[in-house]
């Protein structure tokens, strides 16, 4: 305010001093006959006229000059806050302060973008930022917007500065990329004829209302040898148990009436082959139990190649909902399914996703035994790409101890349990190019997700 109050006063006593000017040569030149001293006091006028335009214009171009700076990002203007006298000083000392203010921001954001370049830079995982438009346009030579190094050893190629480059180097992988364009994940095996494994995801982001694709990818082959390790170990010991509970009273067994007959031969009572029946009796069943156990580890071994066709989700769902209504309403367990759109539909098996989900739909049965008011949801959701189902019930839900067990093959909870039913599950979502995620809480309940990458 004291800036505009001085500003005016100046304004005004320039103003004066023109208008003084101008009635004093009228009067000179109409009273006195003066007309030299009236041109004289004129042209002292017009000169102040023309020095109160060149103020105007002199205050309008630093103004300009300000605008400019901010807009182009120029951090090195510096305003003389003495150059127009007091009424601008407060002025351009603001100036200043906001360029100044202004550099500090720029400074710090450089700073914080030379930081996550470097990291990105140094990152064990490959990433690629280009604009969406690239995949699509072969003609063009669209540049990469941001490549680190890891590029180079996983894709072993040179780090090209445009995605064309990239795609004719290695079709396979620009291929992949085309097929998550909206974003999403995938898996690929022997990726570039190699026995590598890489984990590819994709991120659709929208900078200026220009599409960018965020390409990130590694190679997964060690973590997997980890992980196959770890489960394998779970396996065997799953195995040494369930053989070991078989072959014992076998062996036992057999042990006692072996030794039964050495020692009596055919001179048996009545007793004597009483203990025998019960004992091939027992042998039996327990071969019996064994035999299963194989068949069903060779149901475990063999999943069938799917035989792909377009399924819609609603069908699918609202299909699986009437195979499994009647258990609920055995259970007094409310199951309900989302009604989806007819257009969602995917290139899958059904009868296979149907076993996933039925599967799943029981398990989440029994987890509500014993529960009042159960409830069992099969959801459905899509995004970036890749559709989402999901079996989400309020029961038990699963102990954190469990959580690391529950696909290794045997591992059950229930009496009658198979403990194979979340391995297969699993086994024909890889098969679809899928994955399951599981979130459970403690006597709130679990969450089970079929995620389908690749979806349009």
């Amino acid at each position: 305010m004291r800036f505009l109050k001085l500003f005016h006063i100046q304004i005004v006593l320039r103003i004066t001093g023109i208008v003084v000017c101008v009635l004093g040569a009228i009067y000179l030149w109409l009273t006195h006959r003066l007309y030299f001293s009236a041109a004289g006091v004129f042209i002292l006028a017009v000169v102040q006229l023309w020095a109160l335009i060149r103020y105007i214009e002199d205050i309008n171009s630093e103004v300009a000059l300000f605008i400019t700076a901010v807009k182009n990002r120029d951090n090195g203007v510096y305003f003389d806050t003495a150059k127009y006298g007091p009424p601008f000083s407060l002025l351009f000392s603001a100036f200043n302060d906001i360029i100044q203010t202004h550099k500090t921001i720029t400074i710090e954001k450089e700073a914080v973008f030379q930081l996550m370049n470097s990291t990105l830079e140094k990152a064990p995982f490959g990433m690629i930022v280009i604009e969406q438009q690239a995949l699509y346009d072969a003609d063009n030579r669209h540049p990469v917007l941001f490549i680190n190094s890891a590029v180079e050893s996983i894709l072993r190629m040179p780090l090209y500065n445009s995605w064309n480059s990239i795609a004719k180097q290695h079709p396979q992988f620009a291929a992949q990329v085309k097929l998550l364009a909206s974003g999403g994940k995938q898996i690929i095996e022997n990726f570039g004829g190699t026995d590598a494994v890489v984990s590819l995801e994709t991120q659709l982001i929208y900078v200026e209302q220009k599409p960018l694709l965020i390409i990130s990818f590694q190679d997964i082959k060690a973590e997997m040898e980890q992980k196959e390790m770890e489960a394998w170990s779970k396996l065997i010991h799953v195995l040494t148990h369930e053989i070991l509970n078989s072959i014992t009273p076998i062996h036992s067994l057999s042990f006692a009436i072996s030794q039964l007959l050495n020692e009596k031969g055919a001179a048996l009572d009545e007793e004597d082959v009483d203990d025998l029946k019960l004992g091939a009796a027992t042998i039996q069943k327990r071969s019996d139990g064994l035999m299963q156990f194989v068949r069903d580890y060779r149901h475990v071994a063999a999943v069938p190649v799917p035989v792909l066709e377009t399924v819609a989700v609603n069908t699918l769902l609202q299909q699986v909902k009437y195979l499994m209504q009647p258990l609920a309403d055995k259970k007094q367990i409310q199951l309900v399914a989302d009604t989806i759109h007819p257009r969602y539909a995917m290139q899958a098996d059904e009868k296979l996703l149907e076993q996933v989900l039925i599967n799943l739909v029981t398990n989440s049965i029994h987890a509500l035994d014993g529960r009042p008011n159960g409830l069992v949801q099969l959801l459905f959701t899509q995004s970036q790409g890749m559709y989402t189902i999901e079996v989400k019930d309020n029961g038990k839900g699963i102990p954190a101890e469990n959580m690391d067990k529950i696909f290794v093959p045997f591992f059950t909870t229930r009496p009658t349990g198979s403990g194979i039913g979340l391995t297969l599950s699993r086994n024909i979502m890889k098969l679809h190019n899928g994955w399951i995620e599981v979130e459970s809480k403690e006597g709130v309940g679990t969450t089970f997700r079929l995620v389908f990458a690749g979806q349009e």
